[in-house]
């Protein structure tokens, strides 16, 4: 383990198959941060991105497309339960080109959440998925493409006004199995996603092929979660089965 944390020193690149680990963010700062490289870099017109997360109920933004030194293209910052309001739901505030949508959710605080965001631009339609649940779809910048040119971040939001991270959202917690393809999943992928099926990876960004750089003081430790539980391979405790179709997802196999 020494030797794989001195290969993670900050600015260092590694690529490796992520599937036992997790990227560990333990403190709340606008330096800690990870920069993958996608495989694919021409602008999306049409993408799916799906992580893991284990944190508390603060507010922390997943991830966001590009540097501080780039454009506004995409970020996002997810609210756990419990909400400070007392409503029973949260607002997930997804950024694209200087816009913003708020989509409610309801996940786990201090257990292992599902996150999945599709967007299409020909209509906008851009769909929030936790926990195999979707919330109600909205609309959001019809005709607009996301450029990958300069990187896709875990753990920060560029902040709005300054060339730096917002450090009031930096994650805090684990980040783990995060993939990204140039379309839409269709539901029933996205639930093989959510099962962490093997062969379900993605074409823009896998994490069972990664290729990132580690800044600040994050880590990769080994997941402590169950990487199987039962025949479906259910990947997190807070997981029942009444979070999905089971025949329908059987029935693909």
């Amino acid at each position: 383990m020494r030797v794989l944390w001195l290969l993670l020193v900050a600015g260092s690149m590694a690529r490796e198959d992520m599937e036992r680990n997790v990227f560990l963010f333990p403190n709340q700062n606008g330096s800690d941060y990870v920069l993958l490289t996608p495989m694919v870099t021409e602008p999306l017109d049409k993408l799916t991105v799906c992580l893991r997360i284990y944190t508390n109920d603060r507010r922390y933004a997943l991830f966001n497309v590009g540097t501080t030194k780039s454009s506004i293209e995409m970020s996002v910052v997810f609210q756990p339960m419990s909400c400070y309001s007392g409503y029973p739901y949260c607002s997930t505030d997804i950024f694209m080109n200087t816009t913003q949508v708020s989509i409610p959710a309801k996940a786990n605080p201090l257990d292992w959440n599902h996150i999945c965001v599709t967007w299409d631009s020909d209509a906008g339609v851009l769909q929030l998925w936790v926990n195999g649940k979707l919330s109600p779809r909205t609309i959001m910048q019809e005709a607009f493409s996301v450029d990958l040119q300069k990187g896709f971040v875990l753990g920060q939001k560029r902040h709005y006004y300054d060339q730096k991270w917002d450090s009031y959202v930096s994650f805090q917690g684990e980040i783990s199995d995060v993939h990204m393809w140039n379309r839409v999943l269709p539901p029933a992928t996205i639930g093989k996603v959510l099962l962490n099926k093997r062969y379900i990876n993605g074409n823009v960004i896998s994490w069972r092929s990664l290729k990132y750089t580690v800044y600040g003081n994050v880590i990769v430790q080994p997941k402590l979660q169950c990487r199987y539980c039962g025949k479906l391979g259910l990947h997190h405790p807070g997981l029942s089965q009444q979070n999905i179709n089971i025949e329908d997802l059987e029935s693909e196999k």
